[in-house]
């Protein structure tokens, strides 16, 4: 009984490894790569399900016959991956067949099933560059195409399978393939001495492209290469014909409606090429036969897209454009207007014009200081509103701020609240020209209304100084309906803004992350304020730290935000007022005196919004002996002198007593 059991169980155990052996699967190529149609092949890769070779054997052997054009080596990278390396990338129109071998066991000894035989091929020809490039929009009418393709292809299969879409045509356009003389003078211009691809094209459609038409060179599928390897797939390079040669006049006009500016260049545009042998033939004749020769746009070459005359021209007058004859472009076509010309054009007159130097800035107190302003063509005395926010014994004398006289209680500003500029200085900055910035002032508020003379008459071009003797922030802005109505084109005025700083006094900030330093010094000396009492602000307004300089016109601030912890304020600018300064973060520092020697009342100085790193490298300066390891930027902005200011800014200067009314 127990042999009989012992019996029974070996057959049990017998049987199962048979079934085990039954159920596995037949050893086999579980992945090849690549496969189909892929470009630039460099290796080939097969995965087995089971270990073919023992690793390290020097005896292996390559599983497959490789049926292949281009020469390569297989080696094993373990047990069951095995890779075909080619001598270089495949070019396009191979085909490759791997084949098992006939025999082929898996290192169990087990017969290799599943697929023998794998192929992949490199595709047929295909464009890899094209000249002129996909994508131009200035292609001839009768455009020829130098085609760089990937493999040699077959004359008859390219012009059987390629061709040219036009968006304005039902049927597809055939193309040719040029050969001889004009394929050589072609590939010539475009090669020159460098070496030209295998199997480059030349090809011209069979008709002319309709001008300014939308057009798509169709490589199609089937197009061949010599192997007899086939492309599966379109390709399409689109392009644009470029317009005929059409002259067109150009100049800057107050609006539509009106004659030319005469403080701009006038111009004329081709549209095309167009020689500059020719082009500077083209002349421009004024009142009296003055002529303005043609000076060309863009780098120099042999051709140009277009001339321009550079002004400034008589006012109110005509003028002749002349084309030389026979003008061409690089195609030889005449401009499709030359009956047009020559052409008559006139200019306006000089358009009205008020423009400060800038949206803010700093004037020296001691330097007689004025705020010059450009003003033409405007009504004969220009309306003008100053706002002075003072700075000296007055502002003393009252406790309350800027933010209370913003609500309409009182305009001082208190050496403890200098930092209530920053608001206006916003203001400022976001002032438009639509609407003035004074506007919402209230009532009594000591805003000086007056009109600016202009001695040489309303259109005459003249240089204005507009004097602010007293330190202090001040707020001016021009207002005028001639602006509105010419550059606004509305029935209403147009504002200027500016805003001036009167100062004799120059702060210099060092922001550093363990400490932090002020130096003060004068404008006019360039020498060292001591007792200067120096606030820091955020750009909300809030004291960060106050105290005074010492003896070198040093305070040493403690305690400030780091840069990146600093309150950010959000503020828009309106039509680029960087000027302004920047107003939307860091800090703001102002320095005050009482009365030193030398300098009357006190001065309000904006050093926080100098912050930034200076494009232009600065001049150093050296502190006193006891801070000779400290070297700052002299960061601030001067003024030219009284004389040179009197001399070269200004033809008029008007005492504010003679103006106000």
């Amino acid at each position: 009984m127990r042999r009989a059991s012992s019996l029974i169980l070996g057959l049990i155990v017998l049987t199962l490894a048979g079934s085990a052996a039954a159920q596995s699967p037949e050893p086999q190529v579980s992945a090849f790569s690549p496969q189909g149609t892929v470009k630039q092949v460099r290796q080939a890769q097969a995965h087995f399900s089971l270990p073919m070779e023992p690793l390290g054997d020097p005896r292996l052997t390559d599983p497959f016959d490789v049926a292949c054009a281009e020469s390569g080596a297989g080696r094993w990278v373990d047990k069951s991956i095995w890779v075909y390396d080619f001598a270089r990338d495949l070019p396009a129109g191979l085909r490759c067949t791997f084949t098992l071998r006939a025999g082929l066991q898996a290192l169990s000894g087990r017969a290799l099933g599943g697929p023998r035989a794998f192929t992949f091929s490199t595709g047929g020809p295909a464009i890899r560059a094209s000249q002129p490039r996909e994508g131009s929009g200035s292609i001839d009418e009768d455009q020829a195409f130098v085609l760089e393709v990937d493999a040699p292809a077959t004359a008859a299969s390219v012009e059987r399978h390629a061709g040219f879409r036009v968006d304005a045509l039902p049927d597809l356009i055939g193309l040719r393939i040029l050969t001889g003389e004009p394929r050589e003078t072609i590939l010539k211009a475009r090669y020159g001495p460098r070496p030209r691809p295998d199997g480059v094209l030349v090809v011209q459609a069979r008709q002319r492209f309709p001008s300014k038409a939308k057009v798509s060179l169709l490589w199609g599928k089937g197009v061949a290469a010599v192997s007899g390897v086939e492309t599966d797939q379109d390709q399409a390079l689109a392009f644009e014909v470029r317009g005929p040669l059409t002259l067109s006049f150009e100049c800057l006009r107050e609006n539509p409606r009106a004659q030319c500016v005469p403080v701009t260049p006038m111009r004329l545009n081709f549209g095309v090429q167009v020689a500059w042998s020719d082009a500077r033939r083209i002349v421009l004749m004024g009142p009296d036969g003055k002529r303005w020769p043609a000076e060309r746009e863009g780098d120099e070459g042999p051709f140009v897209t277009g001339v321009r005359f550079k002004g400034p021209f008589p006012e109110k007058a005509s003028f002749q454009l002349e084309i030389p004859a026979g003008l061409k472009d690089d195609a030889g076509r005449l401009p499709v207007n030359a009956a047009t010309f020559p052409l008559t054009v006139k200019t306006e007159a000089f358009p009205p014009f008020a423009k400060f130097a800038a949206r803010f800035g700093i004037l020296e107190r001691y330097a007689d200081p004025a705020l010059p302003v450009t003003l033409r063509n405007l009504e004969p005395v220009v309306q003008l509103k100053m706002l002075g926010i003072p700075s000296g014994p007055a502002g003393l004398r009252d406790p309350a701020g800027l933010r209370e006289w913003m609500r309409g209680k009182v305009l001082r500003v208190a050496p403890d609240r200098a930092g209530e500029m920053l608001p206006w200085l916003r203001k400022l900055a976001a002032a438009g020209r639509e609407s003035s910035m004074l506007a919402t002032l209230p009532a009594g508020s000591p805003v000086k209304a007056f009109g600016l003379p202009k001695p040489g008459g309303a259109d005459a071009m003249e240089v204005v100084g507009i004097p602010l003797k007293d330190p202090g922030l001040y707020l001016v802005e021009i207002e005028s309906a001639r602006l509105g109505a010419s550059l606004l084109g509305k029935a209403k005025p147009m504002y200027v803004p500016a805003g001036a700083l009167v100062t004799n006094l120059a702060v210099h900030f060092k922001w550093g992350r363990a400490s932090s330093l002020v130096w003060v010094t004068t404008l006019d000396h360039a020498q060292p304020v001591r007792a200067a009492q120096v606030t820091v602000f955020d750009c909300n307004g809030g004291v960060l730290w106050k105290g005074a300089t010492d003896a070198h016109g040093v305070a040493r601030p403690t305690g400030l935000p780091y840069r990146n912890g600093a309150p950010q304020c959000p503020i828009t600018y309106v039509e680029g007022n960087e000027t302004s300064g920047y107003l939307g973060g860091g800090l703001f520092v102002t320095a005050q005196t009482s009365d030193p020697p030398g300098v009357a009342g006190y001065s309000i100085v904006l050093s926080g919004l100098l912050i930034l790193p200076f494009d232009a490298v600065p001049p150093m300066y050296r502190l006193p002996p006891d801070l000779r390891e400290v070297e700052i930027p002299f960061q601030t902005s001067r003024q030219a002198s009284g004389e040179a200011m009197a001399a070269g800014l200004t033809n008029h200067v008007w005492e504010l007593s003679e103006l106000v009314a």
